[in-house]
């Protein structure tokens, strides 16, 4: 038999660990995209400014002499202009060649339309070197002369 004193009476319950609460990851709100200021309609100076501006147009131009220093002023004035709608040499030089439909100018038109598609990147060049090249084949050999 045991030696040992028997304990009369309740016995201690085993120890337990304290309940914790179980751990969830903190809630995040929806992600909701930035908010946009609202669109202002343009007011009408700027929805003006927007639209090409008209005035008298260059004549068509034939390819006589006589009349290239006139449509080119006049043309170069058009775009002036309308810069915001003429922003690219492409478009200007686009613009210009929408006059020469007439004579030689229709002819050269032509020869400067077949270089550029004939480029794999169908190259318009810059406006300067158009104007250039334009002045070269039709501005009179001695325009201050004539004066």
């Amino acid at each position: 038999m045991s030696t040992e004193p028997r304990r009369v009476g309740r016995s201690k319950p085993p120890v337990q660990p304290p309940v914790q609460p179980p751990v969830h990851p903190p809630v995040q709100p929806p992600v909701q995209p930035p908010v946009q200021p609202p669109v202002k309609p343009p007011t009408q100076e700027e929805a003006m400014s927007e639209k090409e501006l008209r005035i008298n147009p260059p004549k068509v131009f034939d390819g006589n002499r006589d009349n290239f220093i006139p449509f080119i002023q006049d043309a170069r004035v058009y775009l002036s202009l309308n810069d915001k709608s003429y922003n690219t040499d492409q478009k200007k030089i686009i613009y210009v060649l929408s006059f020469m439909n007439e004579g030689t100018a229709k002819t050269w038109k032509e020869a400067f339309l077949d270089s550029v598609f004939n480029d794999v990147n169908q190259n318009y060049g810059k406006f300067s070197d158009f104007l250039l090249n334009i002045k070269g084949a039709f501005s009179t050999a001695d325009s201050e002369g004539e004066a």
